[in-house]
């Protein structure tokens, strides 16, 4: 194998590496706002319940008043009961006591109903409040583990370019030209081995005159196809 194509293979390396470590560092902060959004969704959820249990006891509250307020107006007409000296006023006012009564169940039965509603709402709420912190302390541990993977990334990235840099300098200038527009170009592979006659970028057959001058020559070979280079692997 050519010294240059020892050079580019490392580089190659190298630079796949870095395109790794680059596209991991970049969906960090993708990850981070999708567990962020998690808790967000939860925190919703929890404040939606909430607010639920807020406006089913307001309804309670209204409703004791409403009753409240009834009952004095009953004790206010049995007050005038004692006062009234005509049987049909009486009467009269026996059958608005006997309706106001009769709302008065009405007002308590929903009562009742508004007050079932809050106690089935009530383990929900807490089941929330639960599930919520469980997923706050597990959003702070993910979010914590990628800031950290970050930083580990970027010692590593630094490492790697300050090597490929070494590398680059110390290559061809036109091998290493030609090398960086074919890495530009394919975005996978510049430097493929020829396997079983075959590149091993594009895939098809290679020539026997340029697997030949692959294993055997001097200057570096392209694909006559995909114009990688090529290099001989032996079997």
């Amino acid at each position: 194998m050519l010294p240059i194509i020892e050079k580019l293979l490392v580089l190659q390396d190298r630079d796949r590496r870095i395109a790794q470590l680059k596209a991991e560092r970049a969906r960090i902060p993708e990850q981070i706002a999708s567990s962020e959004q998690r808790l967000k969704a939860e925190s919703t959820r929890l404040d939606s319940l909430r607010d639920e249990a807020k406006h089913i006891e307001a309804d309670r509250k209204k409703l004791e008043i409403d009753a409240e307020a009834k009952r004095a107006q009953i004790a206010k007409y049995r007050m005038q009961l004692s006062l009234i000296k005509s049987n049909t006023e009486y009467q009269a006012l026996l059958k608005e006591i006997g309706k106001v009564e009769q709302e008065i169940d009405t007002i308590e039965t929903h009562e009742l109903e508004v007050m079932e509603k809050s106690e089935q709402l009530q383990p929900a709420v807490k089941t929330e409040q639960v599930t919520l912190k469980e997923i706050t302390t597990k959003v702070e541990a993910e979010r914590a583990d990628l800031q950290k993977r970050s930083e580990v990334i970027a010692q590593e990235l630094k490492h790697m370019e300050e090597e490929r840099q070494k590398i680059a300098q110390d290559a061809d200038p036109g091998a290493l030209n030609r090398y960086e527009r074919l890495m530009r170009s394919k975005n996978d592979f510049a430097v493929v081995p020829i396997r079983n006659g075959n590149c091993g970028g594009c895939h098809l057959n290679v020539p026997p005159q340029l697997a030949h001058n692959a294993k055997h020559g001097h200057e570096l070979t392209s694909c006559d196809y995909c114009g990688r280079i090529l290099y001989w692997q032996s079997e």
